[in-house]
């Protein structure tokens, strides 16, 4: 399979770099590194792709670190120290609530299990008479 040579090209994004063939990929490492990949040298063309992605990866990062920390300023510029105090208290009132359903439930469960030990209790010894019977 060959490529043509001149319909490929580097292409430099605010998220990285992009090539099309791995000659592409050789020029720019040289290019950006000085550092020449030969032809037969796929552990150090895996390398470089490698190192390309990683590049690629943190300027994406940065981008959305960036876009992240705008959206979040610009949302915790509307809160007022009330606004907080009230968000506050109501998840503390949610806390409350939850911890008083699982006490309820554990009391359930406790007396569930308070029952079946009982049935088991009044069961074995009518099971052993029907056996030994």
């Amino acid at each position: 399979m060959t490529h043509d040579q001149t319909s490929m090209h580097v292409v430099e994004t605010s998220d990285g770099v992009s090539v099309t063939s791995l000659d592409e990929l050789r020029a720019y490492l040289h290019s950006k590194t000085g550092i020449s990949v030969g032809e037969n040298d796929p552990v150090m063309l895996e390398y470089a792709m490698h190192q390309l992605f990683i590049i690629n990866i943190q300027n994406l990062l940065k981008r959305h670190n960036t876009a992240l920390t705008s959206v979040l300023e610009t949302a915790i510029r509307g809160l007022t120290a009330d606004a907080i105090a009230k968000n506050l208290q109501e998840q503390v009132r949610l806390a409350d609530r939850t911890h008083q359903e699982f006490e309820s439930q554990y009391k359930r469960a406790r007396w569930l299990s308070t029952v079946n030990i009982a049935s088991v209790f009044i069961c074995l010894p009518v099971i052993i008479f029907l056996i030994v019977k």
